[in-house]
């Protein structure tokens, strides 16, 4: 096998409609990825081609351009029949591509989608990919198993492989994701002509019991905030160097920590950072004017 060296993150070329008829979205979790990454040495393309809405065509043409060894895509279980397809034409332009998927469908449906004799997957990534991606990669590259990475899934012998879970990323503000790669004018929020738009993170996971919610199951209702000093830098950083002026929390419950949402407010204000907040959160942490 050749040495990977080059890595495409690639999103499927799907579409809803209702979420994209307020703004263009990045994927975040690959821009997380993304930098890690680039830090342990591989190149990576980071291309949103849904946020592009590009044909089958125009990703062809950019994968053949690019020439990836690796070729990982994300799926939500409206969005997994684009991102087979997405893999199925990577192993089209060359059978020798290694496909990985991760994101919550394949994390819970990864013997479903390896049992399917015609499944184009190589690699499932389970949970959190920042450390898992690399770590396979490195293992594959150093000749490994990877049976003995953490959070993977895959088929070996027509059986399927099935590693140990991968711990959670104790401390976030120790990843680096590369907004250098983000190719920043197709993303804004139609409700602010002209803005331009991110989506950013200061905490993952939920502790709470919703039925309804499939986020309880991914995260094992576990929760990890980010330092608010670090989490505003980031917001400073993103309106200094790329104009952003309006952040989407992808936070499922950002107000979890009331203290430590308090402080991220007060910076906030005190820094005169000047980015407007899109956010969800429950409705008994919001606290009515007086």
């Amino acid at each position: 096998m050749a040495t990977i060296t080059k890595i495409s993150l690639v999103t499927p070329p799907y579409h809803s409609g209702v979420v994209e008829s307020a703004g263009t979205w990045l994927n975040l979790g690959f821009v997380y990825i993304a930098g890690s990454l680039r830090q342990c040495g591989y190149e990576v393309d980071y291309y949103d081609a849904m946020a592009h809405w590009h044909t089958w065509d125009d990703i062809k043409a950019r994968l053949r351009s690019f020439k990836p060894q690796v070729v990982a895509t994300t799926a939500y279980t409206a969005s997994i029949v684009d991102a087979l397809d997405l893999l199925r034409l990577a192993k089209e332009i060359n059978p020798q591509t290694i496909t990985v998927l991760g994101n919550v469908h394949a994390t819970f449906c990864y013997d479903e989608l390896l049992s399917d004799p015609e499944c184009p997957i190589d690699f499932i990534v389970r949970g959190e990919g920042e450390q898992t991606l690399p770590r396979l990669l490195d293992c594959l590259n150093a000749g490994g198993d990877a049976a003995q990475i953490p959070g993977l899934a895959f088929r070996r012998d027509k059986e399927i492989a099935v590693t140990e879970a991968a711990s959670f990323i104790a401390d976030l503000d120790t990843l680096t994701p590369a907004w250098d790669l983000v190719e920043w004018p197709i993303y804004s929020y139609h409700p602010k002509p002209g803005s331009t738009l991110a989506i950013v993170s200061s905490s993952r996971g939920c502790r709470m019991n919703c039925s309804f919610c499939s986020q309880q199951l991914f995260w094992q209702r576990t929760w990890r905030g980010r330092n608010p000093e670090c989490f505003v830098a980031e917001l400073e950083l993103l309106r200094d160097r790329f104009g952003v002026d309006v952040v989407m929390l992808a936070d499922e419950i950002p107000t979890l920590d009331r203290r430590r949402w308090e402080k991220i407010l007060d910076l906030l204000i005190q820094r005169k950072v000047g980015v407007k907040l899109l956010m969800e959160t429950r409705v008994d942490d919001i606290l009515r004017d007086e």
